[in-house]
């Protein structure tokens, strides 16, 4: 028996619903950080993709509901695209998939409502290409490379852009209307290959953030090594810092916030492979925790990047705190046959100028990194000095 076009419909519009549901839920619940937000942002602009067709499909005079639907089939896999580079370590540059969506729907919006079921169609399929491309392009490298679920990841990315590109070319020589676009590209194939793509890629994303979370109990955040014992992931030293904050703010306390880079790292990666750079983040964050003040906080921010939260009751307290780490890591080969020694640049932030919200104590020190990375490899600033 053959499935109408109304049930397919149906079945894909339900099995995007519970995947993402499933997925925003899986991310809110155990902790989302920024790879989890940018790929939940993905499966929300599914799920109100379908609603729009939907919408479209039980009311035909809602024609700007075909906007909203491809501008939000665009962002969608734009937002795995941002997901997969911040897995990488990677800016998410978000902002190009959120303009390239305004600019899918806008394409369907100067057609009016004359344009009719397929209108916007070309922009939406080559920039669902692009997007899926790109993102397969990032499964292979970086830290994805690794992972084996990352590597279904890559066909079915590729696969979707090859798709979306040849039914592309077809829908402009055949023209939506025509017997090969209708039976072999139409929506009734599609569905099909959107009900994989959501299948396969909810299970692979949901797999490789639970990698990610393994911290306490698994291993370093994006890396394949044990857990260091005292380092807490991004979300967990965010918390702790700002619990930490109000109490000293409540006693008058003075802290000091380091932000920790790794100066050297792209260098033992291109000369030793990416593993002798892995190795060195795991020993990077072990000697943070082991020489750091026994009141203080470690966590591993992302990729190259610790930071420590601890007491500092004078400028000159502060700056011994970073100068500590920076010899023992000086001090500390990778490994004994090598010789070579992680560098760090540091950038602190003390509450007694920045002040007890964590945010701005956070841009602060992230100024002062940014200072000293160009003074170069080794430096040290406080912000505001």
């Amino acid at each position: 028996m053959l499935i109408d076009l109304q049930t397919l419909l149906l079945a894909s519009g339900a099995v995007v619903a519970i995947a993402g549901i499933s997925f925003i839920l899986n991310t809110v619940l155990r902790g989302a950080d920024d790879v989890g937000r940018t790929w939940s942002i993905s499966f929300i602009a599914g799920i109100l993709t379908t609603l729009s067709y939907a919408v479209w499909g039980v009311v035909p005079d809602a024609w700007w509901a075909i906007a909203v639907g491809n501008g939000a089939l665009a962002l969608s896999l734009g937002s795995m695209w941002s997901g997969t580079r911040q897995f990488n370590d990677r800016a998410s540059l978000l902002w190009i998939p959120g303009v390239t969506s305004v600019l899918v729907a806008v394409a369907v919006l100067v057609r009016g409502p004359q344009g009719g079921a397929w209108a916007g169609a070309v922009e939406m399929f080559l920039a669902i290409a692009a997007f899926a491309a790109l993102a397969g392009a990032e499964t292979v490298r970086g830290r994805l490379r690794r992972h084996l679920n990352a590597r279904v990841l890559t066909v079915v990315f590729w696969g979707v852009s090859l798709y979306y590109l040849v039914r592309s070319g077809v829908i402009l020589v055949d023209t939506p209307d025509g017997d090969v676009f209708t039976q072999y590209w139409g929506t009734i194939p599609t569905t099909f290959v959107t009900i994989v793509l959501v299948i396969l890629a909810s299970i692979s994303l949901s797999v490789l953030i639970a990698n990610r979370r393994m911290r306490g109990d698994g291993t370093l955040l994006g890396s394949g090594e044990p857990a260091i014992s005292g380092v807490l992931n991004k979300v967990q030293f965010e918390q702790a810092a700002s619990d930490w904050l109000a109490r000293a703010r409540r006693d008058r306390d003075s802290l000091v916030l380091v932000y920790l880079d790794v100066a050297n790292l792209e260098h033992m990666n291109t000369a030793f492979g990416r593993n002798y750079g892995d190795q060195a983040i795991f020993a990077v964050g072990r000697i943070a925790v082991e020489h750091s003040p026994s009141a203080a906080i470690v966590g591993h921010i992302r990729g190259k990047r610790f930071a420590i939260l601890t007491t500092a009751p004078s400028v000159g307290t502060a700056v011994v705190v970073a100068e500590r780490l920076h010899t023992a890591l000086v001090e500390s080969p990778i490994d004994p046959v090598e010789g070579i020694r992680a560098i760090a640049t540091c950038g602190l932030g003390l509450t007694d100028t920045e002040g007890y919200d964590f945010a701005e104590l956070q841009r602060a020190s992230l100024e002062a990194l940014v200072r000293a990375q160009s003074d170069g490899a080794g430096a040290i600033r406080i912000a505001g000095v």
